[in-house]
């Protein structure tokens, strides 16, 4: 397959989202190192931080944020070289390990317990590592149709390796792509994303406000890393949504199989479908979405 038509396929998976303004701050929230974090809801409010995926600002979770109101104490999370958030210099962390360290050290100084980390996609692999940092401050996690190895996903006999050296290529070549060809490779795989012409012009938006450079050094860090080791220390329990829909080229039963294969070292977990949904399921499905989030908050306090 061409590196566009790969590149296509893994910004259909990887593409994630966040959002906000916080009581008492300005639209720009509060930065910690590489990550802005705005508040939502009510200070007396179960805490819910809501992680991104790749390339997209926080307009994502503004319905979900919404719908569960004064219930939550909200913290909702954008990367830098997201949306309107300028990009920082990466360190040897990367994007990915960047955002885990901010997070996790923000996290601690906020001195919170119990809370509920939400992550979409390459949020959700960041989600997990800071779950497995401070298992004394997360009680729940809720992965939004994401795994810890993305590649072999593609292939299931892929080693670690090999994934590296093929995401490096990518990377490498996605950050040196004209502009408008990294637009219209991105294009290519908007109807993985969301089933309606809405969500994807939506998700296309987001891609074109994003950060190339930064783009490129994230989707080469998801697509390159096997985040699975992590797993066996992750206490809280973690609640899997994936999304089926018609015309996918593996049957619901399948993809189920594939996601209990990537998640069956965790301690505590269950899987849940949402049918009629593509990747943005909190756009294609909110109200199955919100349910289940509703859900998780009453159960795990």
């Amino acid at each position: 397959m061409s590196i566009g038509g790969w590149i296509a396929i893994a910004v259909a998976i990887v593409v994630g989202a966040t959002a906000g303004q916080a009581d008492g701050q300005g639209p720009d929230g509060v930065m910690s190192g590489s990550v802005q974090i705005e508040r939502f809801g009510s200070p007396a409010g179960r805490d819910v931080i809501l992680v991104p995926g790749l390339a997209t600002p926080g307009e994502v979770w503004a319905d979900t944020v919404a719908a569960l109101g004064d219930d939550v104490d909200a913290h909702v999370v954008t990367l830098a070289g997201f949306g309107d958030v300028p990009a920082v210099p990466r360190g040897e962390a990367g994007v990915v390990g960047g955002a885990i360290a901010d997070l996790t050290t923000w996290l601690e100084s906020e001195g919170g317990e119990g809370a509920v980390l939400i992550g979409h996609s390459m949020g959700a692999q960041i989600a997990l590592q800071v779950a497995a940092e401070l298992p004394d401050r997360v009680d729940a996690v809720i992965v939004v149709d994401s795994a810890p190895f993305f590649a072999r996903l593609f292939n299931p006999a892929i080693t670690t390796d090999q994934a590296a050296a093929y995401a490096a290529g990518m990377s490498g070549q996605m950050a040196a792509a004209p502009r408008e060809q990294f637009l219209a490779m991105s294009r290519q795989g908007l109807a993985v994303q969301s089933i309606t012409a809405d969500g994807q012009a939506q998700v296309m938006g987001w891609m074109e406000q994003a950060d190339q450079s930064v783009v490129a050094a994230a989707m080469g860090e998801v697509m390159g890393t096997d985040f699975s080791p992590v797993l066996p220390r992750v206490s809280a329990p973690v609640t899997i949504l994936f999304a089926t829909s018609e015309g996918m080229p593996v049957s619901p039963a399948q993809l189920e199989s594939l996601y209990a294969d990537q998640y069956g070292a965790l301690a505590d977990h269950e899987l849940r479908r949402i049918d009629g949904s593509r990747h943005f399921i909190m756009l294609d499905q909110p109200d199955a979405f919100q349910a289940v989030l509703v859900d998780v908050l009453a159960t795990t306090r």
